[in-house]
C-alpha cells in the first residue's frame, strides 16, 4: 500500500549540502518511486531548489508548520534532535521511523574527549533513549550499528513479549548509499586541483572528500604526504570540506591542528591544500573524477568500531582507489573486495607504502574491478530497497498504544510519573521550611548510622 511519508531532515538542504541532508535528499528519491513525499528542511532556502524527483514536495519545517505536517502525512522518519525540538512528536499517532546511522554519544565523547561535558552526554545519551522507546521502526548504518542498537532496545525494554517475535523485521540496516548511475564530469565546473601542481607534471591528488571531526586523523597523512614530497613533488593532499554549510556547525580543533601541521612543514597551499568553503552536491562528481585516490583515516576508538564513513561511499562511486585506516566496516570490505589499501593507527610508513604503490599506475590500476564490484553493493535503489518496502507495510509498534491522540507504551514506563515527583520534589527541596529542617535530618542519619 502506498503511503505519505514526511522525511524531516535535522540539516540544511542546500546546493552545498552533508552527510545527513544528501542522506534524506536520497530516501525522498528512492521512496518517491513508490510513495508520495515530502521532504521538510531546518532552512527556508530549501523550498526553492529544484525537488528530486516529481513525487517529492520540498518544505521548511518550523514550529509554524510542523503540525500540519505531521498531521498530513502517514509515517514521519527522523534523526537526531528532532523529538527535542517538537515534544508533541513523542506522542503522534503517526508511525515513526527512527533513523540512527549516526551514533551521536560516540561522537560527542570523541568531542569532548579533552575537556569532557557529562551533562552534555547524558543529554545526547538521552535523546538516544526518547527515540528507541518511541519509535515504531528503526534505520541503521551496519549489522555492527544493528547488533548496538538491539541491545540497547533490550535495556530500555521494547523487546519484550509484545514485540519480541516481530522486532528484528522493525531494525533494518540501510546505509548511505551512492549514486545508481556512473559519476560523469559537470560541464563548466573548474574544480582548482590542477592549478595546484607543478608546472611539469599534473598533480597526483589525494582527496579527503569531506569534513575534518575530531575522530578523523588528518595529521597522519600529512605527514606521510610531506615524507614523500621531495620526491614525488606532484602529489597533493586535498581536504574537500573545510566549512560545514550548517552555519551552526564549527570548525572544529582537529582542522587548526591539521593547518598548523602543515605550515610547519612547509607544505601548507603546495602539497597540503584546504579547499575553501563545501562543493555543491551537483559539482562533487568533478572533483572526485579528478581526483586519483581517495582517502580516510581515524583513530582506534569505538566511535571508529560503530561508524560509516560516508566520504567512502564517494570514491566507490567515481571508481577511485582508496587508502584507509582499518577497524570500521567499510575497511574490512575494502579488504575483502581489493578495492584499495588499509593501513593501521597511525602508521605514517603505511601511508608512505600505500601511496607510492598507488602512484604507480600499475598498482592503481588492479584495483578498479574490486572497486566497481563493491560500489553495486551500495548504490541508493537498492540500499533503500528495504525501507521503500517497508514503508508499504508499515504499522505501530505492538507493544505501543495508540488511542486517545496519545502513544504510550504498554510495557509499564514510569517515565511521567517519575518527572511529576521528581518536579514535586524540587518544590519541597527549594522550600523554606525544608531548609530550616535540614540539620535535624543530618543529625537524625547519624544517629542511624
Amino acid at each position: 500500500m502506498s503511503q505519505s511519508v514526511l522525511i524531516l531532515c535535522p540539516d540544511t538542504i542546500s546546493q552545498r549540502m552533508a552527510g545527513p541532508a544528501i542522506r534524506y535528499w536520497e530516501f525522498a528519491k528512492a521512496l518517491s518511486c513508490e510513495h508520495l513525499v515530502t521532504l521538510a528542511a531546518p532552512n527556508q532556502e530549501a523550498i526553492d531548489l529544484t525537488p528530486p524527483h516529481q513525487n517529492v514536495t520540498l518544505a521548511h519545517h518550523n514550529h509554524d508548520t510542523i503540525q500540519q505536517l505531521e498531521e498530513s502525512h502517514d509515517i514521519i522518519i527522523f534523526q537526531g534532535f528532532i523529538l527535542d525540538i517538537y515534544p508533541f512528536l513523542k506522542h503522534s499517532t503517526k508511525i515513526l521511523i527512527s533513523d540512527l546511522y549516526d551514533p551521536i554519544p560516540l561522537e560527542g565523547l570523541e568531542l569532548g574527549k579533552n575537556n569532557p561535558n557529562h551533562d552534555e552526554i547524558a543529554n545526547q545519551v538521552r535523546v538516544i533513549n526518547t527515540q528507541l522507546k518511541c519509535a515504531d521502526y528503526f534505520l541503521c548504518a551496519s549489522e555492527r550499528q544493528r547488533d548496538l542498537w538491539l541491545g540497547h532496545l533490550m535495556s530500555l525494554g521494547r523487546i519484550n513479549p509484545h514485540t519480541y517475535a516481530t522486532l528484528q523485521q522493525r531494525i533494518i540496516s540501510v546505509p548511505f548509499g551512492l549514486p545508481d548511475s556512473p559519476a560523469s564530469p559537470v560541464e563548466d565546473v573548474e574544480t582548482g586541483f590542477l592549478a595546484t601542481g607543478s608546472e611539469t607534471k599534473k598533480p597526483f591528488v589525494l582527496l579527503w572528500g569531506g569534513g575534518i571531526w575530531e575522530w578523523f586523523d588528518p595529521l597522519t597523512i600529512i605527514h606521510a604526504v610531506h615524507r614523500l614530497s621531495k620526491k614525488y613533488p606532484e602529489i597533493k593532499l586535498v581536504f574537500l570540506g573545510t566549512k560545514h554549510p550548517n552555519p551552526g556547525i564549527d570548525v572544529m580543533p582537529m582542522q587548526h591542528q591539521a593547518e598548523k601541521l602543515a605550515k610547519e612543514l612547509k607544505i601548507y597551499g603546495k602539497q597540503v591544500v584546504f579547499q575553501a568553503g563545501w562543493v555543491p552536491y551537483e559539482h562533487l562528481p568533478n572533483y572526485l573524477l579528478e581526483a586519483d585516490i581517495g582517502v580516510s583515516a581515524h583513530f582506534d576508538t569505538l566511535e571508529t568500531h560503530y561508524s560509516f564513513r560516508t566520504r567512502i561511499l564517494h570514491y566507490l562511486w567515481a571508481e577511485k582507489p582508496i587508502i584507509t585506516t582499518r577497524g570500521d566496516v567499510l575497511a574490512e570490505q575494502i579488504e575483502n573486495y581489493q578495492a584499495g589499501i588499509v593501513v593501521d593507527y597511525d602508521d605514517i610508513d603505511g601511508w608512505v607504502k600505500a601511496i607510492e604503490q598507488l602512484h604507480n599506475p600499475v598498482y592503481h590500476a588492479k584495483y578498479i574491478a574490486g572497486i566497481k564490484k563493491l560500489a553495486k553493493t551500495y548504490t541508493w535503489s537498492k540500499v533503500t530497497r528495504q525501507l521503500t518496502e517497508m514503508c508499504h507495510h508499515a504499522t505501530i509498534a505492538q507493544d505501543i498504544d495508540n488511542e486517545n491522540n496519545s502513544r504510550k507504551s504498554l510495557i509499564w514506563d514510569c517515565e511521567q510519573e517519575y518527572n511529576v515527583l521528581k518536579h514535586q520534589l524540587d518544590i519541597i527541596e527549594r522550600s523554606h521550611s525544608w531548609r530550616i529542617t535540614a540539620p535535624m535530618r543530618a543529625f537524625r542519619r547519624w544517629l542511624s548510622r
